[in-house]
């Protein structure tokens, strides 16, 4: 059964129980259903087959599934765009993956019509209006409500096709997407149901961004698979959330660690109602181990800890029951999930020594769009390197302790030091960039740039920053700017960033950039 069918049989087994609530407006399974089918209709109508890819710039809510499960029902593949991207940024994902349509929220209008203007491939450009419930009132002329019938096509969706290319920067900058399939998010669901015991009772809170992985494969998906409520709302006012998983009874709330911090300082802390709370799930960057006690201590809650990528969705889950004493763990490999942790000749380290994690198993992607040197890079042998160093304890427990390459995590999103390296040197008054991650306690990381100028060059760390808004993400811009007469090189000439790490604190005792 591929995951468009998910919805079907939700509305067979179980028609009038809720699917999701939206604001003061709800759905059953069976009336999301006829919504689902209704925009796979529209689809077909607009002869967009198996392997056709749709975008979709859209802000969280019920319209982002309804096109998900269609384009999964028709095998056609979905690329979700992350709206806090800059325009040239977006218009290189779909240049790279040559969607046929693109669906926008109309508060990215004046994105879209930017986009537009430019040589994308896109046939199609629908706007979703703002507050409008139902996807399928982006099109024109969509299907009336009596032509919500199942699809029918003369082709077969298998698990083992595609269904959404989510893109991320690699490490040298350059844009890959990740291709998963079916079965990626079939066994992804699974573990969510096997390592927390999410079943149809859970109601969960959607509040991270549906273009992220951790949002659509660890707070909705297993949630639907196993026949739950979800609940959607943007993150726009910490106390109403807290209010709202009291006055909903939310058992269930994935976020980055950013938002959990910033529920801790909403005015609603103190008397937040937390009782019908199984568990909070942190992902998309390390959760501060102050901050899951702080919430044990004050609210009783557990923290579901593990680890995944955009290329695994999740790899390890630590157990309830170990929460507590093991916090700071990612836990144990999931249960269909294969880790090792290797040196650099590919062997694996001795127990409690750190290594890069490498990972195999169904819910591993089946490579990079139209990259295959970067997919031949990452998956050797079957196995997926993720780049990031591990090492396990004796009870079989694993920790994250670095990462191979320059990743920069802040409030869950991935910045790439060389992408904004490659930005700054694009500067007429810039020699030479080195970009680094810095310690932020509500972040978790920011990125810091170490900038030399050209000889007879000036450009104040201001100045540098306003360059480079509009030809980044915001989250991708440097928050400080240090500038240095050269940069520390190793003996191969490469940018020697451990000493350039090691130099931030003492610059930041000393300046106020």
């Amino acid at each position: 059964m591929n995951i468009g069918e998910w919805s079907s049989k939700r509305a067979h087994l179980f028609p009038n129980r809720l699917f999701l609530k939206q604001e003061d407006l709800s759905c059953t399974n069976k009336q999301f259903d006829q919504r689902v089918n209704r925009v796979a209709q529209a689809f077909l109508g607009l002869s967009v087959g198996k392997g056709d890819r749709v975008a979709v710039l859209l802000v969280n809510g019920s319209a982002f599934l309804e096109i998900f499960f269609a384009c999964a029902k028709i095998g056609a593949v979905l690329v979700p765009l992350n709206h806090q991207l800059a325009t040239p940024e977006l218009r290189r994902i779909i240049i790279n993956c040559g969607p046929k349509i693109l669906i926008y929220s109309t508060a990215f209008s004046a994105v879209a019509d930017q986009l537009k203007a430019t040589d994308t491939p896109v046939f199609f450009y629908l706007p979703h209006p703002e507050g409008t419930f139902a996807a399928v009132e982006a099109f024109g002329e969509p299907p009336s409500k009596e032509e919500s019938g199942e699809p029918t096509f003369p082709w077969e969706v298998a698990l083992t096709d595609p269904i959404v290319i989510m893109f991320t920067s690699g490490t040298t900058g350059s844009l890959k997407g990740a291709v998963l399939t079916h079965q990626n998010f079939l066994f992804g669901a699974v573990h969510g149901l096997l390592s927390y015991g999410i079943n149809p009772g859970t109601i969960s809170l959607v509040v991270a961004p549906l273009f992220h992985i951790g949002a659509l494969a660890a707070s909705a998906l297993p949630v639907i698979y196993a026949g739950g409520l979800l609940i959607i709302r943007p993150f726009d006012n910490p106390s109403e959330i807290l209010h709202l998983i009291g006055g909903e009874r939310i058992n269930f709330v994935f976020a980055v660690p950013v938002m959990f911090k910033m529920l801790t300082k909403a005015p609603a802390w103190t008397y937040a109602d937390f009782s019908h709370v199984h568990f909070f799930l942190a992902g998309g960057a390390p959760m501060p181990v102050d901050l899951i006690r702080k919430y044990q201590e004050e609210k009783a809650v557990r923290f579901a800890q593990g680890y995944g990528m955009t290329e695994t969705q999740r790899i390890t889950a630590l157990e309830l029951s170990d929460a507590e004493r093991k916090a700071g763990s990612i836990g144990k490999e999931v249960f269909h999930t294969k880790v090792r942790i290797i040196d650099d000749g590919g062997l694996d380290v001795a127990e409690g020594a750190a290594g890069e994690l490498i990972v195999k198993g169904p819910t591993v992607f089946d490579g990079y769009w139209n990259n295959p040197a970067a997919t031949t890079e990452a998956l050797r042998d079957g196995w997926f390197h993720t780049g990031d160093l591990g090492r396990r304890d004796e009870e079989g427990f694993l920790y994250i302790v670095g990462r191979k390459t320059d990743l920069i995590i802040s409030s869950g999103e991935n910045i790439y030091a060389a992408e904004v390296e490659n930005a700054i040197e694009a500067l007429p008054q810039v020699a030479e960039a080195a970009v680094v991650g810095m310690p932020d306690t509500n972040r978790g990381e920011i990125a810091v740039a170490f900038v030399v100028l050209r000889k007879y060059h000036t450009l104040s760390a201001e100045a540098l920053i306003g360059a480079l808004k509009g030809r980044l993400a915001s989250y991708k811009v440097p928050k400080r700017v240090f500038f240095t007469e050269t940069l520390p090189k190793t003996g191969s000439g490469k940018v020697h960033k451990q000493e350039i790490k090691a130099s931030i604190s003492s610059k930041m005792k000393t300046s106020n950039t």
